[in-house]
């Protein structure tokens, strides 16, 4: 939630400020002034009263939103695409096991198991991850990966993934995407240790950690910060309703600062 806030924030603040200066000359707020605009350029008037300055900060307000738009609606169609063609090759040559209900059995003998994300999402296991896992272990995986689905994973790290390949030389979008991911394999390990418990998850990723392989467009059982996982699934509790309230209160100040600006 943290994340999100702040890459919302950041984006409203970006192009909050971009019209802030091209409205300066209105002496109005965002809103206001994007009200004058819009009747000036319903009138065949729209930069009328506007400076180079103002008509500067209206073309940087303009390119931002345009380009997060499109870095978005990019990055989506790139990912359905990689996904649904995915999709089509575990139809050609995956099976089935009893071993795995509901899951997509790869004849491979290394270990994976992995999660596909779409609105005909999969769970995909292989021979390799039936041979070196005991059946609790396996339904432990299984339960994880159904997380995933549960949580709809995919869509929260689609922004992530846009902002990574627009602004990878921006901090938070490298950070952000590595973070939220990792806590997403969080989420999913609580899904499974309340269906199955910690002792057989904890068992299957340390058998996984080190073999354990899943394609880039899907999300993984053992391919994110195994060792913190496990060390985190060990505590006694790891859960906090103090730390849950105040991480909210903190998103949603992050959220208001910007949105006030936006009509002061």
């Amino acid at each position: 939630m943290l994340w999100q806030a702040i890459g919302v924030a950041g984006a409203v603040a970006a192009i909050g400020a971009g019209f802030s200066v091209a409205l300066a000359p209105m002496h109005a707020s965002v809103l206001d002034g994007l009200g004058r605009l819009l009747h000036q350029a319903e009138a065949g008037r729209p930069l009328q009263g506007l400076g180079v300055y103002a008509a500067l900060g209206l073309q940087v307000a303009t390119d931002v939103t345009v380009v997060l738009v499109l870095g978005l609606a990019i990055t989506t169609v790139r990912l359905w695409r990689t996904r649904a063609r995915h999709r089509r090759l575990l139809r050609l040559v995956a099976g089935r096991s009893e071993r795995a209900p509901g899951a997509f059995l790869l004849d491979d003998q290394r270990a994976t198991a992995y999660y596909l994300p779409g609105l005909r999402s999969h769970v995909v296991v292989s021979a390799g991850t039936l041979g070196l896992l005991g059946a609790d272990e396996l339904s432990a995986v299984l339960a994880h990966e159904r997380g995933h689905a549960h949580g709809r994973h995919g869509i929260v790290m689609l922004p992530f993934a846009s902002l990574d390949t627009l602004l990878g030389w921006v901090p938070y979008a490298r950070y952000a995407r590595t973070a939220v991911a990792s806590l997403l394999e969080m989420a999913a390990d609580d899904f499974a240790q309340r269906q199955i418990g910690s002792g057989p998850l904890v068992s299957a990723l340390l058998g996984m950690a080190k073999v354990g392989v899943a394609p880039t467009c899907a999300l993984g059982a053992a391919d994110v910060d195994v060792p913190i996982r496990i060390a985190r699934l060990l505590e006694p509790s790891h859960r906090s309703k103090g730390v849950a309230i105040w991480a909210a209160g903190a998103a949603l100040t992050i959220l208001i600062i910007p949105m006030t600006g936006l009509v002061v």
